[in-house]
């Protein structure tokens, strides 16, 4: 009985000391989401000394996308911004009159900004160079992650497993491995196009007008079918497009290996070339010579493009990047190694990293947990450390670019605010850092986690908190961290 009285007097003074923490707005948007107190996580933390307030900011939660923050930010500070990634063509045979009568090696060197059309350009070296011919195959080298293909068994994510983000990227991710497919729609037709190049590929337009807006379009979207014929790949599309519409979608439809023979054939081809032979994976040999060598986008170009963007594919390969960096016996996997150096690093920031969990460093992932505390304190590690304006200028800034455009575009934020949006089915995040209108810089971390914060739920929770701040309240209130029970 005792016991019980203790609880019940426990219970009423966290949902009192829960009131009291909360800003009003905040509060009041939960409730009209349906969203209950305890799903949401924040701390908000003067950028210069005190004041700091919180809402169960020490309970590690699913950061979803804001975990990119973590991966950019290690990254810089151990690879510096200056850092690039390099791509080469070798062989171990020395061409002959225009002839390479062995294989040529594409050796991966994980570079999140390898395109299409970048290949095409080594191509072009390679061309210029004298080479007519290739006699052997090409042999893809994506040994400088282990395993090589991380993508093979793994599951799908969710129910879109062609979609862009879902690529599982490799030591040679080429344009991520997407067909870039382009519909356009009359009164009476549809038209699609798919770039890049690819020999031997071709698409069958199977789709149909229907009279939906175009805004709708990915209602009546059907995954491409791929159909294989010897030497001849068909994707075949289905399903159905809005009359006067035009759309472009990235998708991964094609096996990689696949997609690579058949991408370099098109190129080498249009540019006179000729080549008989495959594509299939190996390892460059030991006596092999350098024909052409690129490097592309620094860290910190790409860095950028991360967090502006929330690219999960280049966020994966920037932490595939720093495992496969690492010091250490090269055997153990790609992905442990890159874990384990990140968590040394924030060790290293003076920041308690129990409870963190990195499962790809993207965001993408179920299991990746982090706290709202935890971030924050790396976010203020970040704005005194020597990579602080590049950290800075990676971040969406609110209501202007990146996947910040169209938040909070009327009110004290726009301009003001530069903060890293995350978003999975029950989760909901910002983080970064906001200018108030006293001139008082903040750094705001929160997490929704809750079954109710898809569909802009959570976001809108977390949309007021952030005007609140940006609103000046925050210099004003004196509220006291809460930490609810878990």
């Amino acid at each position: 009985m005792l016991l019980r009285s203790l609880c019940l007097i426990l219970a009423v003074f966290l949902a009192a000391s829960h009131a009291a923490a909360m800003p009003p707005a905040v509060e009041q948007e939960l409730a009209r989401q349906g969203i209950l107190a305890g799903a949401l996580s924040y701390r908000i933390e003067a950028l210069a000394g005190m004041p700091v307030q919180g809402f169960g900011e020490r309970r590690a939660l699913n950061p979803a996308s804001t975990m990119k923050l973590v991966t950019t930010l290690a990254a810089l500070d151990t690879l510096g911004p200056a850092h690039r990634w390099t791509t080469a063509m070798l062989a171990d045979a020395k061409p002959e009159n225009g002839e390479l009568k062995g294989d040529l090696y594409l050796l991966g060197g994980g570079d999140p900004n390898l395109s299409w059309e970048r290949l095409g350009g080594m191509l072009r070296s390679l061309r210029n160079s004298g080479i007519v011919s290739i006699g052997g195959d090409l042999v893809l080298d994506r040994t400088l992650f282990q395993p090589t293909r991380l993508d093979i068994g793994a599951p799908p994510f969710d129910d879109t497993p062609d979609a862009s983000y879902n690529v599982i990227p490799d030591a040679l991710a080429l344009s991520d491995y997407l067909v870039t497919y382009t519909l356009s729609s009359d009164a009476s037709t549809v038209a699609v196009q798919a770039t890049p190049p690819l020999s031997g590929v071709s698409v069958l337009n199977r789709m149909t007008l229907n009279d939906l807006p175009c805004k709708d379009w990915r209602e009546t979207w059907q995954q491409p079918r791929v159909e294989e014929q010897g030497a001849l790949v068909r994707i075949v599309l289905n399903g159905s497009f809005p009359r006067d519409c035009s759309k472009t979608v990235d998708l991964h439809t094609l096996d990689r290996d696949l997609y690579i023979e058949r991408l370099v054939r098109a190129l080498w081809e249009e540019m006179g070339g000729r080549w008989r032979g495959r594509a299939r994976e190996g390892k460059v040999p030991a006596r092999a010579a350098v024909l052409v060598e690129r490097q592309f986008e620094t860290l910190a170009e790409t860095v950028r493009a991360i967090n502006k963007d929330s690219h999960a594919v280049k966020a994966r390969m920037v932490y595939l990047t720093l495992g496969a960096t690492a010091g250490g016996s090269g055997s153990q996997p790609t992905l442990e190694r890159a874990r384990r150096r990140v968590l040394d690093w924030i060790a290293a920031q003076g920041v308690d990293s129990g409870g963190i969990v990195i499962e790809n460093g993207s965001g993408l992932s179920r299991i990746e947990r982090l706290s709202s505390a935890q971030l924050s304190a790396l976010l203020k590690s970040a704005a005194a450390g020597r990579w602080s304006p590049e950290f800075s200028a990676s971040l969406p800034i609110v209501a202007l670019d990146g996947t910040m455009k169209n938040r909070l575009k009327t009110g004290p934020a726009a301009g003001n605010a530069r903060l890293k949006t995350g978003t999975l089915r029950d989760v909901a995040a910002l983080a970064g850092y906001v200018r108030d209108r006293r001139g008082q810089d903040w750094i705001v971390t929160a997490f929704v986690n809750d079954p109710q914060a898809g569909e802009g739920r959570g976001r809108a929770v977390l949309d007021q908190l952030i005007l609140w701040v940006a609103e000046g309240n925050a210099a004003a209130a004196e509220l006291p961290s809460i930490h609810p029970p878990d």
